[in-house]
């Protein structure tokens, strides 16, 4: 089953880098460069399986305050986190949500994915 993922990063190149991976792990990728732009398409009337975000970005909401809109608003929409300079408190994530540190490898995302939004018998 195709799910739709929106990935939100503001490199230009990760983001491209990024999609190209979601899309390799059999996936659709919607993806935008600011945690404002990705909330309007969280409103939009496309519905996502999951969203990818990066922490630091320039606007007016960064990755962490995306993800704790996305947790405020929809609950059960899983949310990765990605960043190579962050560290999260241990109890700052909720069941349905998960951490990595960049550089991420392919099978490391597949995994967090999976474990995120596991595939529907």
């Amino acid at each position: 089953m195709l799910r739709n993922i929106l990935l939100v990063e503001d490199d230009e190149f990760l983001r491209a880098i990024m999609a190209e991976a979601v899309s390799m792990l059999g996936h659709v990728v919607t993806d935008r460069p600011s945690a404002d732009q990705a909330l309007i398409a969280l409103e939009g009337l496309s519905p996502f399986s999951m969203v990818i975000t990066d922490v630091r970005m320039p606007g007016r909401l960064d990755g962490l305050e995306l993800a704790q809109t996305i947790w405020s608003r929809w609950p059960e929409l899983p949310v990765i986190i990605m960043s190579a300079n962050t560290v999260l408190p241990a109890d700052f994530l909720p069941p349905n949500a998960t951490f990595l540190t960049k550089p991420v490898h392919l099978d490391t995302l597949q995994d967090a994915i999976a474990a995120l939004i596991p595939q529907e018998m």
